[in-house]
């Protein structure tokens, strides 16, 4: 059975692929003066899952995590929303990586889940680490909505 907390977090594949229906004029919109657009913000999301994946799941036996470069991070997933990618792939690309996330971890044994890994001087668990970035996702998609109210 799934914790409750790794459902939430695949349940954004499903809001995700409801802004398939977006207008095209809004997908590139910056949701406010000096912010990202809709592309934008899921091109982030996609850049980060990938990153948890190769940089954090995948390392935890060897305990060998780097640092996040998060200005390059936001730099490259920006660059990638506006490089001609179409939003159904981008879209495509998340969910495939959010799916691919959350089936690694729910093949993690139950004491996994639950014990604390170091990220630098850091300690957290995979559940905590998770619950950080639903925090993250909750965030940016309260942006999108209130966008799209306003501009719907």
């Amino acid at each position: 059975m799934r914790p409750q907390w790794l459902s939430t977090f695949g349940e954004m594949c499903e809001w995700v692929s409801s802004l398939r229906s977006t207008p095209g004029e809004l997908w590139l919109k910056p949701i406010k003066e000096g912010k990202w657009s809709i592309g934008e913000i899921i091109s982030h999301f996609y850049f980060w899952d990938r990153f948890i994946y190769t940089e954090r799941l995948l390392k935890l036996e060897s305990n060998d995590f780097k640092r996040a470069d998060v200005e390059e991070m936001h730099k490259n997933a920006g660059d990638y929303a506006r490089s001609g990618i179409s939003r159904e792939e981008l879209i495509s690309m998340f969910i495939q990586s959010r799916k691919e996330i959350c089936l690694f971890i729910q093949g993690l044994p139950r004491e996994q889940l639950e014990a604390p890994f170091k990220i630098g001087e850091n300690s957290i668990t995979i559940k905590g680490y998770i619950e950080g970035m639903i925090e993250h996702d909750l965030h940016h998609k309260k942006q999108i909505e209130d966008f799209l109210t306003r501009e719907l």
